[in-house]
């Protein structure tokens, strides 16, 4: 009950489009977590060739996304949803037959490859259904309670994939098809074309359009530099933790808990706080939090430390996100809100890909770990500057 009074007044569109994240999100926490363990312990492929395999998919499917938010802007958002859904399911029955098998390294990251510029391209036309179908208004909220959803799942797959993992690793790929075919189903049936677009909209002008919109650049340039910070969460942080700090991989795996849960309980009501202020505000505040939380990652010496600092950049992450992706989709043109969407998508996953690469190179070379961290905490420093000019000169 309490969750249908949290879906109240939403489009019926945007409920099914928060299940099928949210079954997505479940599916693909069972079995990614484990990739790199997958890789390196049963094949025995170095941990190096295991960053570039993931670098390059991150790239290709950071390049994906403005194609599919496009791609959605012109032909429609439910029928190139449905495909790419099903596409990567079949991607993923092949990966568990590639995995049962033990086929070559060289294979498998082909098609990983394959996978991520087709999953990287559905999250811009699921964004572009949500804008279509939420007024403005209502859109921090909306962005906010997809990110619980997901969360949830994100908080609950590493602890189920845990359980079965010892069944064998093609078990986990295997059910992570399962639940993209559910969600190509539930996408299918449930899910209703939000666009149609008229023939003048579909003309392909539309990355002229983002090249020609300097709000648009420069709020993209900032968010670069955010997510780059963001980025240290995915390897950089568990690493240290590990390394520097000593902590146990049972402890690292709390502390991802520990994310995932402040997100699905405190994502909303901060989320409502949020939307009192000017996003460009907000996100300055986002800057300054993701600073200080990197910081005293740095510092950090035992496990509460590190819980301290978690909890400062699941703050930052929950005012960020929600605030960036509405802020976007209220810059965006009539008839443009995918290729928008897509956009912020690349940049953001281009961050993801670069940061971690970025923080790595600090922490080998940089002669005490925590002046590594500080300059991670520059970054963000930078971002919040960035966002506070914008602000001062936005109408």
């Amino acid at each position: 009950m309490r969750l249908r009074g949290i879906f109240a007044g939403f489009d019926p569109a945007f409920r099914w489009l928060a299940l099928i994240r949210g079954i997505g999100a479940l599916g693909f926490a069972l079995s990614i977590p484990f990739l790199s363990l997958y890789l390196h312990e049963e094949l025995n492929i170095p941990l190096t060739q295991i960053g570039v395999m993931l670098a390059v998919s991150g790239l290709f499917g950071a390049a994906a996304s403005p194609l599919g938010g496009a791609a959605s802007d012109r032909y429609g958002r439910k029928k190139l949803l449905v495909s790419f859904l099903a596409l990567r399911a079949v991607t993923f029955v092949v990966l568990t037959l590639l995995v049962w098998h033990r086929a070559s390294f060289l294979v498998f990251s082909a098609l990983w490859i394959i996978n991520s510029l087709l999953g990287t391209a559905t999250f811009p036309m699921m964004d572009a259904t949500l804008v279509d179908v939420t007024p403005a208004e209502r859109r921090d909220e909306a962005f906010g309670l997809l990110r619980v959803v997901a969360n949830l799942g994100w908080a609950l797959g590493p602890a189920i994939g845990g359980l079965m993992v010892v069944s064998g690793y093609h078990l986990l790929f295997l059910t992570t098809a399962a639940a993209l075919i559910v969600s190509t189903a539930v996408a299918r049936v449930k899910l209703q074309e939000t666009w149609r677009p008229a023939p003048e909209v579909s003309r392909p002008n539309n990355f002229r359009a983002i090249t020609g919109d300097p709000m648009l650049l420069r709020f993209l340039a900032v968010c670069l530099l955010l997510f780059m910070v963001r980025g240290q969460l995915i390897a950089p942080f568990s690493v240290h933790a590990s390394s520097n700090v000593g902590l146990t991989k049972s402890q690292i795996g709390l502390l991802y808990f520990l994310n995932g849960a402040l997100v699905a309980v405190m994502q909303l009501p901060i989320t409502r706080i949020v939307s009192l202020f000017k996003p460009l505000r907000a996100l300055t505040a986002a800057g300054l939090l993701y600073g200080v939380g990197y910081y005293m990652v740095g510092l950090a010496r035992d496990q509460w430390g590190m819980i301290a600092a978690v909890v400062i950049i699941t703050i930052a992450e929950m005012i960020e996100a929600p605030t960036a992706s509405a802020y976007v989709s209220r810059l965006a043109p009539a008839g443009m809100t995918g290729i928008y969407m897509g956009a912020f998508s690349l940049v953001m996953h281009l961050g993801w890909t670069v940061g971690p690469l970025l923080g790595g190179i600090l922490i080998d070379t940089m002669p005490r770990v925590a002046e590594a961290w500080g300059v991670i905490a520059l970054l963000a420093g930078c971002a919040s500057v960035g966002f506070f000019g914008m602000s001062l000169r936005s109408k």
